[in-house]
């Protein structure tokens, strides 16, 4: 009311024209008057007018100097219509940025992995060859020597340079450009490098696909002996059969391996089998020599 009479006396009458003075809304002043009382801001803002009207340091106070001023729940939904469509067009406009951005920007990547079954080295077994070894002189520990063939070697030999060399000129189909192109050319938008700037191509090809494609995953557990190779690719059909390329090579590459252990195995075996022959035969040329010797 105090309010009220002091704008009346300027010639400000209804609540709007008092919003328009003030400069704030109808509803903020309807706000003011069913609490019995107006902000401190605005009654600071209100003195000001009256020094510089009258130019005399002139005060009045339309609320308790040392009352807080308080925000109910009726000021927060106020604000919240006043500002609907502020509201409004900023989740409409975030939530267009983001569908365009997953719909037409980023690229979709797809991952196919598969379950590898790596059993544990345990220390004391002998396989038959071995056996067989021990049965001519040969000291064979009972502890197993893990070589490039064993398994457990598999997250090693996944990173390595030479099985990813072998990866990379290995040909795809794909749909991007819609024929079988090798892995580098694919990972270098579908140009096959050529000279100099072939060896820098693959270089950037194995990076990526050592820290983007190819991942493994070692089992976890104590009962568990499975691990799992995950690739990731833009495309569904890629990542499957480049998932079929790691697995065959590191298939090829545990045959060859053993495959080598075993003919570096038979070599041995041959060749101390003839160094026993021949011990053999002179052992025998000895006793026949005594024989013939000694006949009584």
């Amino acid at each position: 009311s105090e309010l009220e009479k002091l704008m009346s006396s300027r010639g400000v009458n209804t609540l709007a024209d008092i919003a328009r003075t003030l400069k704030t809304t109808p509803q903020a002043v309807s706000n003011w008057k069913s609490r019995d009382q107006i902000p401190h801001h605005i009654e600071a803002k209100i003195n000001n007018q009256l020094s510089k009207n009258t130019n005399q340091p002139s005060k009045i106070y339309l609320t308790p100097p040392l009352e807080d001023e308080t925000i109910s729940l009726s000021d927060i939904l106020l604000t919240m219509a006043e500002q609907l469509k502020v509201i409004v067009l900023t989740t409409f406009v975030f939530v267009f940025i983001t569908f365009t951005y997953l719909q037409f920007i980023q690229q979709p990547l797809y991952v196919s992995h598969a379950t590898l079954l790596i059993p544990e080295n345990k220390a004391g077994s002998i396989d038959g060859i071995a056996g067989l070894v021990s049965q001519f002189g040969v000291n064979i520990p009972g502890e197993d020597k893990r070589d490039l063939s064993s398994p457990t070697l598999y997250p090693e030999l996944i990173k390595s340079r030479t099985f990813l060399e072998q990866i990379l000129y290995e040909k795809f189909y794909t749909q991007k450009y819609g024929k079988k192109l090798s892995l580098l050319s694919i990972l270098n938008k579908g140009y096959e490098p050529t000279g100099s700037k072939k060896d820098i191509f693959e270089e950037k090809a194995i990076k990526k696909l050592k820290t983007e494609m190819l991942e493994f995953v070692p089992a976890k557990g104590v009962n568990t002996d499975f691990s799992i190779v995950r690739v990731t690719a833009f495309e569904p059909l890629l990542a499957k059969e480049l998932a079929e390329s790691v697995l065959g090579e590191l298939e090829a590459l545990n045959r060859y391996f053993k495959n080598k252990n075993v003919n570096e195995k038979i070599i041995f075996i041959n060749s101390r089998i003839a160094t026993v022959n021949e011990t053999l035969e002179n052992s025998e040329q000895l006793l026949r020599e005594f024989n013939e010797k000694n006949r009584q």
